[in-house]
Protein backbone atom coordinates (compact mmCIF):
# COMPACT_ATOMS: atom_id res chain seq x y z
CA UNK A 1 0.00 0.00 0.00
CA UNK A 2 3.03 2.76 1.02
CA UNK A 3 4.46 2.04 -3.00
CA UNK A 4 0.69 3.49 -4.45
CA UNK A 5 0.51 6.75 -5.52
CA UNK A 6 -1.28 9.55 -3.42
CA UNK A 7 -3.49 10.70 -6.61
CA UNK A 8 -5.11 7.79 -9.09
CA UNK A 9 -7.27 8.58 -11.88
CA UNK A 10 -11.29 7.81 -11.68
CA UNK A 11 -11.58 4.53 -14.00
CA UNK A 12 -15.37 6.34 -14.76
CA UNK A 13 -14.62 9.77 -15.22
CA UNK A 14 -10.97 10.40 -15.62
CA UNK A 15 -10.55 12.57 -12.93
CA UNK A 16 -7.85 13.39 -10.74
CA UNK A 17 -8.53 11.68 -7.14
CA UNK A 18 -6.89 11.53 -3.50
CA UNK A 19 -6.48 8.08 -2.31
CA UNK A 20 -7.77 7.08 0.94
CA UNK A 21 -8.02 3.98 3.03
CA UNK A 22 -10.60 3.38 5.97
CA UNK A 23 -11.06 0.60 8.09
CA UNK A 24 -13.92 -2.02 7.64
CA UNK A 25 -16.78 -1.23 9.25
CA UNK A 26 -17.06 -4.50 11.01
CA UNK A 27 -19.83 -5.30 13.72
CA UNK A 28 -21.67 -2.10 12.77
CA UNK A 29 -25.44 -2.40 12.52
CA UNK A 30 -28.97 -3.06 14.67
CA UNK A 31 -28.82 -6.73 13.01
CA UNK A 32 -30.53 -9.93 15.01
CA UNK A 33 -27.11 -11.31 15.24
CA UNK A 34 -25.25 -8.02 16.63
CA UNK A 35 -28.00 -8.09 18.94
CA UNK A 36 -27.62 -11.46 20.06
CA UNK A 37 -23.87 -10.97 20.29
CA UNK A 38 -24.29 -7.70 22.30
CA UNK A 39 -26.60 -9.56 24.85
CA UNK A 40 -24.27 -12.86 25.11
CA UNK A 41 -20.98 -10.28 25.52
CA UNK A 42 -23.59 -8.42 28.94
CA UNK A 43 -24.03 -11.78 30.17
CA UNK A 44 -20.49 -12.74 30.76
CA UNK A 45 -19.80 -9.46 32.87
CA UNK A 46 -22.76 -8.90 34.52
CA UNK A 47 -25.03 -12.38 34.90
CA UNK A 48 -28.62 -12.31 35.27
CA UNK A 49 -29.62 -11.96 39.34
CA UNK A 50 -32.31 -14.81 40.13
CA UNK A 51 -34.42 -15.34 42.98
CA UNK A 52 -34.49 -18.89 43.25
CA UNK A 53 -33.24 -21.69 41.36
CA UNK A 54 -35.28 -23.04 38.41
CA UNK A 55 -37.79 -25.24 39.05
CA UNK A 56 -37.31 -29.55 38.24
CA UNK A 57 -37.91 -30.33 34.80
CA UNK A 58 -40.72 -32.53 34.09
CA UNK A 59 -40.26 -36.07 33.23
CA UNK A 60 -43.76 -36.77 32.23
CA UNK A 61 -42.48 -36.89 28.54
CA UNK A 62 -40.43 -39.24 26.69
CA UNK A 63 -39.00 -39.91 23.02
CA UNK A 64 -39.99 -42.30 21.17
CA UNK A 65 -36.98 -42.77 19.63
CA UNK A 66 -34.87 -45.87 20.28
CA UNK A 67 -31.66 -44.51 20.03
CA UNK A 68 -32.30 -42.13 23.23
CA UNK A 69 -32.44 -45.02 25.82
CA UNK A 70 -28.33 -45.32 25.29
CA UNK A 71 -27.85 -42.01 26.85
CA UNK A 72 -26.61 -41.45 29.87
CA UNK A 73 -29.15 -40.90 32.37
CA UNK A 74 -28.48 -37.87 34.67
Amino acid sequence: MADRPDLSTCPRCGGRSIRTFVGARLGVGNTTAMRLQDATRATGDRPDVVSRPPTRISRGRHSTNPLHRTLPRP
